[in-house]
């Protein structure tokens, strides 16, 4: 670890299913890197998912590398230019549309087993995000435990200093986060049981 990282660490314990994560966050200059663990019970199976993740000065995913045990084991490999191309282990990803009136970049991962990449897009925004705004965003989101990787669209409302509605296809939930911009409360699914 770069000793001029700022480092946050933090552990969420699942409140739907048995399961908690840890991850750590350091932030540098040239970027952000990311690893964490999560451990879940999902039908009487244990399952540990191991993720680092890499993003660039402007907040973008470039790199994210999974390794998933549960009976056997699983990897996946996607990297991104940063401008919405994604290769999954090294196969390009169907994006679709890449930007411009039809739809935004694929600029994000969304790890279904974890709510750390809803703070992605939040960093991305920024802090002076105005209250009430709407953004919309892709995402390359990974399926557990498939690992199947599609490309989804979210949005992110501000509804307070550090509460955010995200939405997408059929789904609604409320996040509070922290003030290193970390989610604290994922309502109904995750919260924060430690942090340094």
């Amino acid at each position: 670890m770069d000793a001029s990282a700022d480092v946050a660490r933090i552990v969420w314990q699942r409140l739907d299913v048995v399961g908690a994560e840890w991850c750590e966050v350091a932030r540098t200059p040239e970027g952000i890197r990311i690893e964490g663990v999560a451990l879940v019970g999902i039908d009487g199976d244990g399952h540990r998912i191991d993720y680092h993740l890499a993003l660039d000065a402007a907040g973008r995913t470039r790199s994210v590398r999974i390794g998933a045990r549960a009976g056997d084991h699983r990897s996946l490999e996607l990297d991104a230019d940063g401008e919405g191309g994604w290769r999954v282990d090294g196969v390009v990803l169907d994006v679709g549309a890449r930007g411009g009136d039809a739809s935004p970049p694929v600029l994000d991962v969304d790890l279904g087993f974890s709510p750390l990449t809803n703070s992605l897009p939040v960093w991305r925004f920024g802090p002076d995000t105005p209250v009430g705004s709407e953004q919309t965003i892709r995402v390359a989101w990974v399926l557990y435990p498939s690992l199947e990787v599609l490309v989804g669209t979210q949005s992110y409302t501000r509804l307070r200093e550090r509460s955010w509605r995200y939405r997408s296809t059929g789904f609604v939930a409320d996040l509070e986060l922290d003030t290193d911009g970390l989610v604290d409360t994922y309502a109904g699914y995750w919260r924060a049981i430690g942090r340094s």
